[in-house]
C-alpha cells in the first residue's frame, strides 16, 4: 500500500493527491503545470521554428506512404470517373490548409511522379531551411 501526500504546487494549484515516493525520488515536481511549459515551448515554438514561409518542411521530407495507404504512393488516392465507373488516380498535397489536385491518371507511380512530385515542386516553398531537417 502506497502513501498519499495531499500537496500544493508552486503555481498554486491546490489538493494534488501524490504517491510519496513520487515525491522521494522526484519523479513528481509539479502539478502538470510544468509539462504543459514544456510542450508548449517544444512542441509549438521548435515547430513554428521550422517553418519556411508558412509550411513545416519536415512534414514532407518523408517521401513514404502512409500504412493505411491503398495506392503504396504518399499523396496518391483511387476514385472512380463519374460515367465510365473506370478506376483512377488523383494526386494531392495540402499547403497552408489549401488542397491541391491533380487527377486522371491511369496508374498510381504515373500519378506520384507525374502529379504528387509536380505539386510538392509548385506549391512547397523554394528557399531550404538549413537547420537540422
Amino acid at each position: 500500500m502506497s502513501i498519499m501526500w495531499r500537496c500544493k504546487c508552486d503555481c498554486g494549484n491546490e489538493n494534488i493527491d501524490v504517491v510519496g515516493i513520487y515525491l522521494t525520488t522526484g519523479q513528481t515536481q509539479s502539478c502538470g503545470c510544468m509539462k504543459k511549459e514544456l510542450e508548449i515551448k517544444n512542441l509549438r515554438e521548435e515547430y513554428e521554428n521550422k517553418r519556411v514561409d508558412g509550411v513545416v518542411k519536415p512534414l514532407f521530407k518523408d517521401k513514404e506512404p502512409r500504412k493505411d495507404s491503398s495506392t503504396g504512393f504518399r499523396g496518391v488516392s483511387k476514385y472512380r470517373t463519374r460515367k465510365s465507373k473506370e478506376l483512377r488516380y488523383r494526386a494531392w498535397i495540402t499547403v497552408k490548409g489549401k488542397q491541391y489536385y491533380k487527377s486522371g491518371f491511369k496508374t498510381a507511380e504515373e500519378a506520384y511522379y507525374n502529379g504528387r512530385l509536380k505539386l510538392e515542386e509548385l506549391h512547397l516553398p523554394k528557399k531550404e531551411d538549413h537547420t537540422d531537417e
